[in-house]
């Protein structure tokens, strides 16, 4: 591959080589997100944060978070607090360090749940729910409500003579 364009030497070497990077990337980003839940717990065991409860939706192929609560209710404003989290970017696969609130570090640990679990959960019908953080337990328990469309066919044949169900 050509280090200045991206472009591989040869065809026969691109399949082998994007797979590859795919997976190194993939792996960064499961380092990432392992780091990132330790640092939100930790910022939110500090600050007295027992649980913080995160409602997502989407269908359409939108999705997105639609409101993050903590307990207790009075310590809200530690969301709007800065930390330093991890990130990916593709092509890379290496781990940086980020400045962002609290929410948006909150939000990449559900974004990579979700991701994690239920690629695609936005796609179609979608899915809603509620992604909870226990945090004396330090767990993330991810409550999943897919929509899908049902279809069930029937057909019915008559014959000159004879009724239905005869």
């Amino acid at each position: 591959m050509s280090e200045t364009s991206g472009v591989p030497a040869t065809p026969e070497a691109a399949p082998v080589d994007y797979t590859l990077r795919w997976q190194r990337h993939e792996a960064a980003q499961r380092d990432a997100a392992v780091q990132n839940r330790r640092i939100v717990f930790a910022t939110l065991a500090l600050h007295g944060i027992t649980q913080v409860k995160v409602s997502f939706n989407g269908e359409g192929d939108s999705g997105q978070i639609e409101d993050i609560t903590v307990t207790p209710e009075d310590q809200a404003d530690i969301l709007q607090r800065e930390i330093a989290m991890k990130t990916t970017s593709w092509p890379d696969a290496d781990v940086t360090q980020v400045s962002g609130s609290l929410n948006d570090a909150i939000e990449n640990v559900c974004y990579d749940a979700l991701a994690q679990t239920h690629g695609g959960w936005e796609n179609n019908d979608g899915a809603y729910g509620d992604i909870i953080f226990d945090v004396p337990e330090r767990t993330v328990t991810l409550e999943f409500n897919e929509r899908y469309t049902s279809s069930e066919y029937y057909e019915h044949s008559w014959t000159e003579e004879a009724d239905h169900g005869a």
